[in-house]
């Protein structure tokens, strides 16, 4: 057992943010023994889990909430598009759909959502909106150290996608 729950606890610590059906893959385990692993190292306090309707997220124990809050982002392609354009410059609305090349109705979505965590926040600058990431210098170290497989950016998109419906 000590194995196996080492493990993941080394995948988490490497991948935070990563996904339940990403570690599942990664590790070989079935559902029900991974859940079983999952629940003895959530409760011996070296990982934590962040449950939402449709996605489990796995951090290692202590990060803090503003971090794993970025992280989530992070992993989202076009969030993570966004945020890496706007930590180098302030950028409106347009220049921001114009950089990540996707819909209005997606990049609004998607800077709703940021602006609700509070990683973007809206500015007025001489009658024009601007957005801009409210902590840059945390969230560039964490966008340096996210770097998402593959498979797991395609999982992502496709539950950007199920997610905004």
């Amino acid at each position: 057992m000590e194995n196996r729950a080492q493990v993941i606890i080394e995948l988490v610590i490497e991948n935070p943010g990563i996904r339940y059906s990403e570690v599942m893959r990664q590790t070989g385990l079935k559902n029900g023994v991974l859940s079983h692993y999952l629940t003895k190292i959530e409760q011996s306090g070296k990982i934590m889990i962040a449950r939402t309707p449709r996605v489990a997220r796995l951090y290692p124990c202590g990060m803090p909430e503003e971090e794993t809050t970025i992280i989530k982002s992070l992993r989202s392609e076009t969030s993570r598009k966004i945020l890496l354009n706007l930590l180098g410059k302030d950028l409106t609305f347009k220049e921001i759909i114009e950089r990540v090349k996707k819909s209005p109705g997606t990049v609004s979505i998607v800077l709703k959502n940021l602006t609700a965590d509070e990683i973007v926040e809206r500015k007025f600058q001489e009658g024009v909106v601007l957005f801009g990431v409210i902590n840059k210098d945390l969230t560039g170290k964490l966008a340096e150290k996210q770097k998402p497989k593959l498979v797991e950016s395609a999982v992502d998109n496709i539950s950007d996608i199920f997610g905004s419906l």
